[in-house]
């Protein structure tokens, strides 16, 4: 199968996001402590609105695309292989190194902590309540993805064996499939478990390998990819107002949050089909780092907010400046993780 290029851009470009999306979420108004709180700030609160209902569920998606071709190429005894070498071994290094400096930051912000970083890990290692690691314990913070990516890709081995040779045979019954599974995707899209909506993560990672890895289906999909977009816009605009600016439209807002997920997602990927589907130095050198920078991207916002407001500087200039300083950081990091990947390549 050959590889589809605008999958590697949104991926790309979807988790540039990240510095936005969680520079943004320190200023809520719904009350999440995070890893550093600078007070609530309507329009910044707004940002993370309009992106969550459909962020994740996209990543999810365009993982299980991408999932089909590495499938396809490397069988499933490597392909399991691939995952815990490019998934696991990550995973582990960013428990160790990054999960800890979010956990410490929250811990000196929101309980007083007064010990070093590395006194700290005594805590982090010790300390198991929510997760969150927003009261300074465990957490996988960010990196839950990751992990998560690894379950569902697994389990959803188990699916593919299954339905893949059932399905290529009665076409009729890979329709009707791909439509249930859509189908519960929605309806699962507020049930979360470990506060993460997994049900519906996995369904979109096999939305993303059996529907939407099927070009002639995306391409026909695309022929309606403006009301696709109009509806997504409308949606996320109109739930941003609801929830941040007015508040007591707790139905309007579902229906708004579960418009934002569905449309958002197939406006994204219908935009991509038409008009991201190609490659040059630019587009695959921020690919082959996106993973990189979704790792370590967090951190540096956070010890950026962290540092700006020890030295007295005030929300709003916090929030341009932590953006201004952490994309260049990030990209700084990511070029020298490359660089010495490659070396010892």
């Amino acid at each position: 199968m050959k590889r589809v290029n605008y999958i590697d851009n949104l991926r790309w470009i979807t988790v540039s996001l990240l510095v936005l999306f969680h520079t943004s979420v320190t200023y809520n108004t719904w009350g999440e402590a995070n890893y550093i709180f600078l007070g609530e700030v309507k329009p910044f609160a707004g940002i993370v609105t309009f992106i969550y209902p459909w962020f994740m569920a996209l990543m999810f998606l365009l993982a299980g695309v991408s999932s089909k071709f590495s499938l396809q190429k490397r069988g499933y005894k490597t392909f399991v292989g691939e995952r815990f070498k490019r998934l696991g071994i990550p995973l582990l290094i960013g428990i160790v190194v990054i999960s800890p400096i979010l956990s410490y930051i929250a811990d000196v912000t929101h309980n007083g902590y007064s010990g070093n970083f590395f006194k700290h890990y005594g805590v982090f290692f010790t300390k198991f309540t929510d997760l969150t690691g927003y009261d300074g314990g465990f957490t996988f913070a960010h990196l839950w993805f990751i992990l998560a990516l690894i379950v569902i890709s697994l389990i959803s081995l188990i699916d593919i064996k299954l339905t893949e040779r059932f399905a290529d045979e009665n076409k009729k019954a890979g329709v009707i499939l791909s439509i249930i599974v859509a189908l519960i995707a929605i309806a699962t899209f507020d049930v979360k478990f470990a506060g993460k909506p997994l049900i519906m993560y996995l369904c979109v990672y096999l939305l993303g390998y059996f529907t939407f890895s099927d070009q002639s289906f995306v391409a026909k999909l695309s022929r309606l990819k403006w009301v696709f977009t109009a509806l997504f816009i409308i949606a996320s605009s109109v739930n941003v107002i609801l929830f941040i600016f007015i508040g007591g439209h707790e139905f309007l807002n579902n229906v708004c949050n579960y418009s934002s997920f569905v449309f958002g997602v197939l406006a994204l990927i219908c935009i991509g089909h038409d008009h991201l589907d190609f490659t040059n130095k630019f587009t695959q050198y921020n690919s082959k780092i996106s993973y990189v920078f979704y790792i370590v991207h967090f951190p540096i916002v956070v010890l950026c907010q962290y540092a700006l407001q020890s030295a007295g500087v005030g929300a709003a200039l916090n929030f341009v400046l932590t953006i201004l300083i952490s994309y260049p950081i990030t990209f700084g990091l990511c070029f020298v993780t490359k660089h010495f990947k490659d070396k010892l390549s």
